[in-house]
């Protein structure tokens, strides 16, 4: 077998780098300063008349969303009936109105616009809709939804359009109001129609968006990649980036805080060439024919094997762990590579395997821990409804609690799963509001309204008994009768879809301070709302951040719990993981 003759990479490199940069550079360096005032006047021109007809564009996307929303807050029946008294079902559909009215306007406008959305404050109801399903991930969904909420109950709206700050990203957003209702929009600069729509980074020309103290709205990464540095100038354009290879030519958009920059490459035109220019370029033309030969070499000894790097990495990124990498390189450099990443490889299954038993361990041990420490609530309350009817004397109804506390302790202790079933769960809270109904004087109601599809979906246990047990506790008043609301519906985003879980009651509803506790990620409860407290931890062990439990007062209390919907196969082999 023929011996395969291994040389480095940084020799080849060299080589390459000597034959073609040097004499090259040193011939467009002196085409470049030759031609210099000439080009620099004609590309800055140009560039202006570019960027006044883009700016054109965006104005007239943003005077229409301006008048869009100043129009809806103003006249749009769903948006006025928000600041009057209405009941919930009347506050959703008012929602799902504004909603369908912003999917509409989406598809007829095809613009800048990324978000809008309406807030009522009366009601505390926030609808968002976007423009397109891929426009915005899901983190940045959240954050920015999360970031209006908080200004909106701060009261720090900025007037106009204006530029926020979110999650390490900037956007520019319009904030409007008409009473308790807000309506507003979020830019999505990647819809703005820009030169380098078609061609892209590589293209020659590219339009920007700044702030007017230099912060990026876009492309942050590729600015910051090449040095190019936001800055004011007194002249009409200025040359940066790390070799000094772009100009940028700015316009301020000033109703919107705007800065506008329009960047190009740093190179002259064949348009401003004299002879001279052009003995130039003939010598430079020369060398670049060169350039095929000294491509063969790199694709050859470089480009190839890096690309079989490359691709074995991705195969393994994508969860192919038994991917391995070639040997077979004539670089030194590419086979000490492959054999070094093939015995991290090796490494990191064992470690990964090892790790993932660690972490369910825990996890399952930390769930159980959870449903057992919920239990006791409830038991301790039947116990004491007990005591209250021997008091009484009432012992038929005690037989009668007694026979249907069995049968729903007989269900509790026959079931350790971390999830079941919502007619499983259903059936205990009908056990439990039956225990009630029959041991106090007056007997709370329950009203059930579930998708029939949703009948077999897996929920955490106790997750919707806990929040009937504390309405029954803490909700009950002496001049009406406590009526209790649940349903279950299914709700579908652009991305996935999602179970909603709502629990009413026309109760007192919770107090400002509970709220304060119960909505904060971190706050740890008291031993009183220990139910609810145990609920959202197995909310986020199970679901993590897909998962999100909600705590507001409408007319009583009120609690949303939104849990990523799955088929029912992929639910059974998640509980049958655990």
């Amino acid at each position: 077998m023929k011996r395969l003759t291994k040389r480095t990479t940084k020799g080849q490199i060299m080589l390459i780098m000597f034959l073609l940069v040097v004499p090259l550079l040193a011939m467009l360096l002196l085409y470049n300063v030759y031609m210099l005032q000439v080009v620099n006047k004609k590309i800055t021109q140009n560039n202006e008349n570019t960027i006044y007809l883009y700016e054109t564009l965006l104005e007239q996307d943003i005077d229409s969303a301006q008048y869009y929303l100043s129009n809806s807050l103003a006249n749009d029946r769903s948006f006025l009936r928000w600041n009057y008294q209405l009941n919930t079902l009347e506050v959703y559909m008012c929602g799902q109105d504004i909603l369908e009215k912003y999917d509409d306007y989406f598809t007829t406008h095809k613009n800048t616009i990324g978000i809008l959305f309406a807030y009522s404050q009366r009601y505390n109801k926030f609808r968002i809709s976007y423009n397109g399903v891929d426009t915005y991930k899901y983190k940045q969904k959240t954050a920015i939804k999360d970031y209006i909420y908080k200004i909106i109950k701060e009261n720090k709206i900025s007037s106009g359009w204006s530029i926020y700050d979110i999650d390490g990203s900037r956007y520019v957003m319009l904030i409007l109001k008409n009473g308790t209702t807000y309506a507003g929009a979020v830019m999505n600069f990647d819809l703005v129609i820009k030169p380098q729509d078609k061609l892209g980074y590589k293209g020659m020309d590219l339009l920007a968006y700044t702030s007017m103290d230099g912060r990026p709205l876009i492309y942050e990464d590729y600015l910051k990649k090449n040095g190019i540095e936001i800055k004011q100038s007194k002249r009409n354009y200025y040359i940066s980036g790390n070799n000094h290879d772009f100009m940028i030519v700015q316009r301020p958009f000033l109703d919107g805080g705007i800065n506008q920059l329009y960047i190009t490459h740093y190179q002259g035109l064949l348009n401003y060439m004299d002879i001279s220019q052009l003995i130039l370029l003939a010598m430079s033309v020369l060398i670049t024919l060169a350039l095929p030969f000294i491509y063969l070499i790199l694709r050859r000894t470089y480009f190839l094997p890096m690309n079989r790097l490359i691709s074995t990495m991705e195969s393994i990124k994508e969860g192919n762990m038994e991917a391995k990498m070639s040997e077979n390189y004539t670089i030194d450099e590419f086979l000490q590579v492959s054999k070094t990443f093939n015995e991290m490889i090796e490494q990191i299954k064992w470690m990964r395997i090892a790790a993932y038993e660690k972490e369910m361990e825990m996890k399952n041990t930390q769930m159980q821990y959870l449903q057992i420490q919920i239990r006791p609530h409830f038991f301790l309350n039947c116990l004491k409804n007990f005591y209250a009817l021997a008091e009484q004397k009432k012992y038929q109804e005690i037989q009668n609690m007694i026979l249907v506390l069995s049968d729903y302790l007989r269900r509790m202790f026959r079931n350790n799963s971390v999830r079941i079933s919502v007619s499983s769960e259903m059936e205990n809270v009908r056990n439990y509001i039956l225990l009630q109904q029959m041991s106090l004087s007056n007997p709370p109601s329950c009203n059930i309204d579930i998708d029939t599809s949703l009948m077999d979906f897996q929920i955490p246990p106790l997750s919707i008994l806990t929040f009937v047990e504390n309405s029954v506790k803490h909700g009950g008043q002496l001049d009406r009768n406590l009526i209790i609301s649940v349903r279950i519906s299914l709700i579908k985003d652009e991305s996935e879809s999602f179970v909603c879980i709502t629990i009413l009651d026309n109760g007192m509803g919770f107090s400002d301070e509970v709220l304060g506790k119960i909505n904060g990620t971190n706050g740890e409860l008291d031993r009183e709302n220990i139910g609810i407290s145990n609920v959202k931890k197995r909310i986020e062990l199970i679901y993590g951040e897909r998962g999100t439990i909600l705590f507001s007062r409408s007319n009583g209390s009120c609690i949303e719990i939104y849990l990523p919907y799955e088929n029912k196969e992929a639910e059974n082999d998640s509980t049958n993981r655990r």
